[in-house]
């Protein structure tokens, strides 16, 4: 386990903390957020000090402190026992100012100084942008402040091995935390993210923080015991970054996070396009339970297509592999099934699912289905009439089956992978099916 201690607060890669950052432009919008982030508890601030008026225009730190001092000061008084990152973010690195680089060593430095009388802890600097990075940390740490060392891709996500060298060059400017925030274009974009977190925490010896942006990547937010991450962020009055969940759903997320017990199975069910495999997967990476798709395990195991076995065993021969395969996979436990859309249409498959778990039903409008599914290819009973008018007809005949066999059903019209979890979670552990570990 990494610990690291600052002079107001312990972190590890066991626990990781959470954090609300303040992103107003002027005094009352600060401290209107400060209020907010007080009532939601969060472990840490960060103040956004690029959001704040006339930055950018200042041209050296003495200037600026004037101007934020009074800020500093409202802050603590707002919340006196949170500790602070103090965080300049340029446009370079997805923020809102551009700074020659005197200027914003300068300001970080003044920024670590000011600590002595408000609870700064950390001082965010851009290790991979800024110039004599190691000399600008290390009067940082004069100054008694701790360094966050940074570096944002808004554009991509770097191969793994990429990020695992960009974090140990940060390391090597003598940064107490290394973070890296990169955008994920598509979902194996996260999973390298997470591969990267995962081996850059094994060889550094400075904690992490990382995460892949937007909703795609919000995941890794509350996978922090897979990433290493000592600190995630969440959204306060407003999101500094794209995927920021609320601080609520972040705190639920993480109290389950590799932490609990699952009683049976817990099979997904719902109309096509609702996500079944999406949230399968991000219910697996947050609880650590196995995620098994049934349909996948149908094509491993007949070597064809889902297409290729309607098209040559008809739908009937289909379902009849369904059935065997789901008897198969239901005789293993603590496991996350992902079921077709139509396999709860038998019977005796409702019967092999309720006997050994949980049956939870995702449910969406047919226009949302239909935005998912349009343009796939794949759907055997949507390939001669892939329009609004028939998703809605099958969807009409499907949900009364579907309301029947479910022993709870949760929405997924937002589209948030995490909230959609933390929801099914929340309604397990109320019915005694899983279990908190501590």
């Amino acid at each position: 386990m990494k610990v690291i201690k600052s002079r107001h607060i312990t972190l590890t890669n066991e626990n990781a903390k959470i954090c609300v950052p303040i992103t107003g432009k002027n005094r009352q919008e600060i401290f209107a957020q400060a209020q907010a982030a007080a009532r939601m508890k969060p472990d840490l601030i960060e103040w956004r000090a690029d959001y704040f008026d006339g930055v950018s225009e200042e041209k050296e730190s003495g200037a600026f402190m004037r101007r934020a001092e009074p800020v500093l000061e409202g802050l603590k008084k707002i919340l006196p026992s949170v500790p602070m990152i103090f965080t300049l973010r340029t446009k370079e690195e997805g923020g809102t100012v551009s700074l020659p680089d005197e200027a914003y060593r300068e300001i970080c430095i003044a920024a670590a100084r000011a600590a002595r009388e408000y609870p700064i802890d950390f001082i965010d600097v851009e290790a991979m942008r800024t110039e004599n990075a190691q000399e600008l940390i290390g009067e940082i740490h004069d100054a008694g402040c701790l360094v966050i060392g940074s570096n944002h891709h808004f554009q991509r996500t770097p191969e793994t091995s990429e990020m695992v060298e960009i974090l140990k060059a940060i390391e090597k400017t003598g940064a107490d935390i290394a973070k890296l925030a990169v955008m994920p274009l598509e979902k194996e974009d996260v999973t390298a993210l997470m591969e990267a977190s995962a081996s850059a925490d094994e060889c550094l010896n400075i904690p992490l923080i990382t995460m892949s942006m937007s909703e795609l990547g919000a995941i890794t937010r509350v996978c922090t015991k897979r990433t290493g991450s000592v600190i995630t962020f969440a959204a306060g009055v407003d999101a500094s970054a794209p995927g920021q969940e609320s601080v609520e759903i972040v705190r639920r997320a993480l109290a389950y996070h590799m932490n609990c017990r699952l009683h049976g199975n817990i099979a997904l069910i719902g109309f096509m396009g609702t996500g079944k495999t999406t949230v399968s997967k991000a219910l697996s990476r947050i609880t650590g339970f196995r995620e098994v798709d049934v349909d996948q395990s149908i094509v491993t195991s007949e070597g064809m297509s889902i297409n290729d076995i309607f098209d040559r065993k008809g739908e009937q021969g289909f379902r009849d592999i369904e059935t065997e395969m789901l008897r198969t996979l239901a005789q293993e436990q603590g496991q996350i099934i992902s079921c077709g859309g139509g396999a709860v249409l038998r019977d005796e498959n409702v019967k092999i699912l309720r006997e050994t778990g949980t049956i939870v039903l995702l449910t969406a409008t047919p226009e949302t289905i239909f935005e998912r599914v349009r343009d796939h290819t794949h759907r055997p009973i949507l390939n001669q009439d892939m329009s609004l008018s028939h998703v809605k007809k099958l969807l009409e005949d499907r949900q009364p089956r579907y309301q029947e066999v479910a022993d709870f059903k949760v929405s997924v019209d937002s589209n948030d992978r995490v909230q959609t979890c933390v929801e099914i979670l929340k309604n397990l552990q109320e019915q005694g099916k899983i279990t908190l570990l501590s």
